[in-house]
């Protein structure tokens, strides 16, 4: 297979999800929106040979080196990484690519370099994973739907993100995915930020594999879809505020799991809602007067208004 082009480049958004979380698993309504800070891929074809090899470098947001690894493309297995783990994951997506896009490797007559950077802290959780299985879908000219069931299985909002520039509705029923982008930009948007946890990645597969472990709850999946409805369109903050402030009571009641705002914050007057997996990452909170000062003095300081983490708004 001869390239187009010798060189490509492709981007994709990374993600926050804001409601229905955890009951989309379930055919439930969720909402989400694409970020301003994604992942970039640059491809570069270099020289013919007999025994082609993939070179793959990934750097972090600051551009520096932080995986590399080197694959051999005719039998697509590894030859030397800087982490094992990592390495052998790739190889994995690799081979996912070649079961929806068969050949595509081994076809390769170049040598090939790989570079992706991040735009944002890897440990953000804004889809470094969902990121990377759009790019590599892109390159490989495969399904992304398709590549992260096979590979990390993810519902898709995040894949449904990572080529969208506007916030979306997302569901999947009977099998069948709809994504409806949709706009949101209250009156209120100026009192709406991001602050981000810190929190490390166990706490959220433990209440990940607790939501999974009950049994599915037809009543709460139609509530928070509602609920998801009703935070889309709110027309006033206080609205906004009780629409977000009774998903994390459904959920927090369901999961038997206590709300991060009782955990770390019950003496903050605004309202505060966990967003995509429960216990770390990022919480959306609502604004209150001195609220920076607040969350700076527990030790919280990145921080940022919704306006500019999300995408697009208008």
């Amino acid at each position: 297979m001869r390239p187009e082009t010798l060189n490509q480049r492709f981007r994709a958004n990374g993600k926050l999800y804001i409601s229905g979380e955890y009951t989309v698993l379930d055919g439930g309504l969720s909402f989400a929106i694409p970020t301003k800070l994604g992942q970039t891929l640059e491809i570069d074809y270099l020289e013919e040979s007999q025994n082609p090899v993939l070179v793959w470098k990934a750097f972090l947001e600051d551009r520096s080196l932080w995986f590399s690894a080197e694959f051999d493309l005719r039998h697509l297995s590894l030859l030397k990484s800087t982490d094992a783990k990592l390495a052998s994951r790739l190889l994995e997506i690799f081979k996912a690519v070649q079961q929806l896009n068969p050949g595509f490797f081994e076809n390769q007559t170049r040598n090939i370099c790989c570079k992706t950077r991040l735009e944002f802290p890897k440990d953000w959780g804004l889809g470094s994973s969902s990121t990377l299985i759009y790019l590599l879908a892109q390159f490989t000219d495969t399904d992304a739907f398709e590549l992260n069931k096979l590979t990390f299985n993810t519902s898709g909002y995040d894949i449904a993100c990572a080529g969208i520039d506007h916030p979306i509705l997302y569901q999947i029923r009977d099998g069948k995915r709809k994504i409806e982008p949709v706009e949101f930009h209250p009156d209120f948007m100026d009192k709406l930020y991001f602050i981000y946890l810190n929190q490390k990645q166990d706490t959220q597969k433990s209440v990940s594999h607790q939501y999974r472990s009950k049994p599915k709850n037809g009543e709460l999946v139609e509530e928070i879809s509602i609920l998801t409805q009703k935070i889309v369109s709110s027309k006033t903050l206080e609205k906004f505020e009780s629409f977000i402030d009774l998903h994390e009571d459904l959920l927090s009641a369901h999961m038997e799991v206590p709300k991060v705002k009782d955990i770390y914050f019950s003496d903050y007057p605004g309202s505060i809602k966990s967003l995509g997996a429960w216990g770390g990452d990022f919480i959306l909170a609502t604004a209150r007067k001195g609220f920076e000062e607040y969350f700076r003095s527990k030790g919280y300081n990145t921080i940022y208004p919704f306006s500019e983490m999300m995408n697009k708004f208008s």
